[in-house]
């Protein structure tokens, strides 16, 4: 059998010099389920059947999730989870921040992945136990403890009900940290917590399958990733739930005043 980190480090780079071909170009929108503010391409369709498909032909057999093909059965906890473009608002809109995301999760938790932004080039990948890469340098999380030192991201999210609890945590940051932000991928900003780049990435809901290579990069580097009241996660889900990836447990007690 071929080398799964391997294998991924080649196929998340093939696919995102596909995406790199439609840069400056028109790409029209859909949505998903009738609902205006999940958007998808025909790009997105594209490469996740690319992927599906040589996924499959490596690895015959093996299941395989994809954002944009969900029915899967994924009880058995070992699968590939795959989301073709990771950010695309802003992908249609020519904003350079997002990526291809691959991961194979073994019995719920992620054994290897990558993140790969064609735009910027940077290529961040984990292999469990052996640590977070960015272009093949290992990376950490960073050692910043105090709140008001610390860059953070956040992102209500699409439910009307998490708006309020968006405002208060917004204002929160703004007086306690440094900066707030949301960068528009889940996925690369919860790489740039791994990178320590940034000290939290604070989502009010989100689907971690979809960003398991994410989840395993944090941890390699270092990170922790949290729930609802702040509990770790331990394990990939299709459930919508509050997620935070944060630098070190420190920080996290200082954001416990927006704990959902």
């Amino acid at each position: 059998m071929q080398n799964r980190y391997e294998f991924i480090l080649g196929l998340v780079k093939e696919a995102g010099w596909k995406l790199k071909e439609y840069t400056g170009q028109k790409v029209e929108t859909d949505t998903k389920n009738n609902n205006p503010l999940d958007l998808v391409t025909k790009v997105d369709v594209e490469i996740s059947e690319f992927l599906t498909s040589r996924v499959r032909e490596g690895f015959p057999g093996e299941v395989v999730y994809s954002e944009e093909a969900a029915d899967v059965d994924i009880s058995s906890g070992s699968y590939w989870s795959i989301d073709p473009i990771d950010g695309t608002t802003n992908f249609s809109r020519g904003i350079p921040h997002y990526s291809v995301v691959i991961a194979y999760v073994e019995k719920g938790v992620p054994a290897v992945g990558a993140l790969y932004n064609p735009v910027t080039d940077e290529l961040y990948s984990f292999e469990k136990g052996k640590g977070a890469y960015l272009n093949g340098k290992q990376i950490h999380v960073s050692n910043v403890t105090a709140l008001d030192e610390s860059y953070m991201l956040l992102r209500a999210g699409r439910n009307k009900d998490l708006w309020d609890w968006g405002t208060t945590s917004y204002k929160f940051m703004l007086e306690h940290g440094v900066k707030c932000a949301n960068l528009g991928s889940s996925g690369l900003d919860m790489c740039y917590v791994a990178a320590g780049r940034v000290e939290a990435n604070i989502y009010g809901t989100l689907t971690t399958i979809d960003i398991a290579a994410a989840l395993g990069l944090v941890w390699e580097a270092g990170g922790m990733i949290v729930g609802k009241g702040g509990q770790e996660v331990s394990e990939i889900s299709k459930e919508k739930q509050q997620i935070i990836g944060v630098n070190n447990r420190t920080t996290l007690q200082a954001l416990e005043p927006i704990f959902r």
